[in-house]
């Protein structure tokens, strides 16, 4: 009886065996072709979203479980600051999409407890369609499980539900804010998703979003998302839950525009509203009629109005960024208190820097801009600004006729201070030369390869020190004035940029007292690679072929950038530790740079500090110039959701001459 037991499981076992391998066989081939359905869908069976308009109905809810002063340095959070600790709004929108990320919301009408229906956690409406199909869930953030070129960063499993259903889950194979983990139900014959949930991190907010996805044509839209966040922040605690059901019947004329009106609301409302959130709307509404009651007279009415309007202004210029008009006229203008406009590098130190903007448009092809940014360098101890004037008068073309005023670096010239040492000694320095310049040009796209942009420019250079100028012997001022013609070249669609810069200055125009003439070629490539990452070249000289004896060296495509902006500025076409003088005492330059960039690269990988980082790029620059040896700059830097940094190192006849850092701020950049 033994035996035949024994001879009964050695059967079962080797059928057992002889089976596995065909079932494990038969499960991967299952899992990929899934998998590639998925991948594949919105190639085969998508159409563009481009031109698509929805009514959207939107709700939201904010409960500060914790809260201090803190709260109020965050942009748009100043409306729930103080006060209640409970709100809830909603809103029904007009949404005009190019793209699943890329779409224009109009908000029609709005109701809520929030102060005057301020907009707060702005970043929140990027959840409202998660780009699925996309490299990036939300504009080049948060790498999709559902794009092909991602599939490295994520392990899969799936669950088969009938024969044309299945659950995939989703994990990260390393824990970074850049992956989600989660699952979604899959239509097996095609690859649509169904619906989805996953959960993730995105600027201090840890967020699960819930979303059932339409079908046909709307396929690479969600008809309903719901997302749950929680933001915290130096002891703060915010939660929130957002609400948008697409699609809805009910079209709003074009001329209703931010109306506030709860009755109207709620004969749009597609869901009822939860008790808790009638319960915040009876409490917003006592609380309003006593305070209605104790204020009856209108003497008693102006101290609250006051404090208002001192809240609104502390919340709309100092914290958050400024936007005023809905016309023909509208303005913006970056905080005036944020730590996100503050950099640190090693050849300027500390610089704070200010964006203004206003816009006038008679009409959508003509319109007038003035866009001045102001910066101080606290090393430096120099105020820079930049103001330009433009009148686009054919935006099909990028045709406009700009008028600029800017100052530039503090300049030196080697004749004059070689001049200078002679009548004065070798015991003090010559003073640097402050630049102020006046450009005038106008641009226009003569082909679909060819941009041409002509002009003229005027520079005026003074002393920072007349006196001593004078006592020297040495004019304190010197005036340049010069036609130019920049052409920007783009033979290839997805190619390099070529542009070529002469620029000539004549003696005696506007007082002028210098002459010159200036060669300048340059080459930019930026390629777009798979999982976000980028790779960047690019190459330039210039040159002087006509030159007084006391002229200035200045170049336009060779300088030192005063006004950086963070990550997304040009720190892989700059040089990070270049003395300044350098880019103003030779005769010619010849450059180049590389940099790459990869959300997951090296120190992502890495326990606890690797979740947090979001990019990391390489650097490698070169630069040949007179009078030394061959320069070269090795970087390297990664950026999270509280600052952007870099560390660089540079290379002078085969020697670590110097090590630098550059520091940026971008808490709260993308709110």
């Amino acid at each position: 009886m033994k035996l035949k037991q024994h001879i009964v499981v050695i059967f079962l076992l080797g059928m057992l065996t002889t089976a596995w391998p065909s079932f494990c066989l038969a499960r991967s081939a299952t899992d990929s072709l899934v998998l590639n359905r998925i991948w594949s869908f919105r190639q085969n069976y998508t159409q563009s979203v481009n031109g698509v308009e929805q009514n959207v109905y939107m709700r939201y809810t904010f409960d500060t479980n914790r809260r201090n002063a803190t709260l109020f340095l965050v942009p748009t959070m100043y409306a729930i600051a103080k006060g209640d600790r409970q709100f809830v709004g909603e809103s029904y929108c007009k949404i005009k999409f190019r793209d699943v990320n890329d779409y224009d919301v109009k908000r029609q009408v709005v109701c809520g407890t929030i102060r005057r229906n301020r907009t707060v956690m702005k970043t929140l409406f990027q959840f409202m369609t998660p780009n699925l199909y996309d490299v990036s869930l939300y504009q080049e953030h948060l790498l999709s499980p559902f794009h092909r070129s991602n599939h490295q960063f994520y392990s899969y499993r799936i669950q088969l539900i009938n024969n044309w259903q299945a659950i995939l889950i989703f994990r990260p194979r390393v824990k970074n804010t850049q992956l989600v983990n989660g699952s979604a139900l899959i239509d097996m014959n095609t690859g649509r998703i169904i619906d989805v949930s996953f959960n993730g991190e995105f600027d201090m907010i840890a967020f699960h979003v819930s979303a059932a996805m339409g079908e046909d044509i709307h396929s690479l839209l969600p008809e309903r998302c719901i997302t749950d966040a929680r933001f915290r922040f130096m002891g703060n605690k915010i939660t929130a839950s957002f609400s948008a059901i697409y699609n809805q019947p009910t079209t709003l004329p074009d001329s209703v525009s931010e109306q506030v009106d709860r009755e109207l609301m709620a004969r749009l409302r597609p869901i009822p509203l939860k008790q808790r959130e009638r319960e915040i709307y009876s409490q917003f509404d006592l609380a309003r009629h006593t305070a209605d009651s104790l204020h009856a007279d209108s003497a008693n009415r102006k101290k609250p109005r006051l404090e208002e309007k001192a809240w609104d202004f502390i919340g709309d210029n100092l914290i958050s960024s400024l936007s005023a008009g809905n016309g023909p006229v509208t303005v913006r203008m970056s905080p005036l208190l944020n730590p996100l406009y503050m950099s640190y590098s090693h050849t300027k130190g500390v610089s704070y820097k200010l964006n203004i903007g206003a816009r006038y448009a008679w009409n959508t092809h003509r319109y007038l801009t003035l866009s001045p940014s102001l910066g101080y360098s606290f090393k430096q101890r120099q105020f820079y600004y930049t103001a330009p004037l433009r009148m686009t008068y054919n935006p099909k073309r990028n045709g406009y006729a700009e008028f600029t005023w800017a100052n530039g670096n503090q300049i030196s010239n080697p004749t004059l201070a070689d001049a200078f040492s002679r009548q004065m000694g070798d015991t003090l320095k010559m003073p640097n030369f402050k630049d102020e310049w006046f450009q005038l040009v106008n641009n226009v796209v003569a082909y679909d390869w060819l941009e041409i942009t002509a002009g003229l420019i005027f520079h005026r250079r003074s002393s920072k020190s007349h006196s001593l100028m004078h006592r020297a012997g040495i004019s304190a001022e010197y005036r340049s004035f010069a036609p130019l013609v920049t052409l920007h070249i783009t033979p290839w669609k997805k190619g390099p940029t070529l542009t070529a810069n002469y620029e000539r200055s004549f003696k005696g125009v506007l007082a002028s007292n210098l002459s010159y003439e200036r060669w300048e070629f340059d080459a930019a490539f930026k390629r777009k690679m798979h999982s976000l990452r980028v790779f960047n070249t690019r190459v330039g000289t210039g040159f002087y072929t006509k030159r007084s004896s006391n002229y200035f060296v200045d170049y336009t495509n060779f300088h030192d950038n005063n006004l950086p902006t963070g990550w997304d500025d040009e720190w892989s076409g700059q040089f990070q530790l270049l003395p300044s003088r350098w880019y103003n005492e030779s005769s010619y330059y010849l450059r180049g740079h590389v940099s790459y960039d990869s959300p997951l690269l090296f120190l992502t990988w890495l326990p606890i500090m690797g979740h947090f980082i979001e990019q990391e790029r390489i650097y490698v620059s070169a630069l040949s110039i007179q009078h030394t040896r061959p320069y070269v700059e090795l970087g390297y830097g990664f950026t999270n959701r509280y600052f952007s940094t870099g560390l660089f190192a540079n290379i002078l006849g085969a020697k670590v001459r110097e090590v630098g850092c550059r520091f940026t701020v971008e808490l709260f950049r993308r709110w």
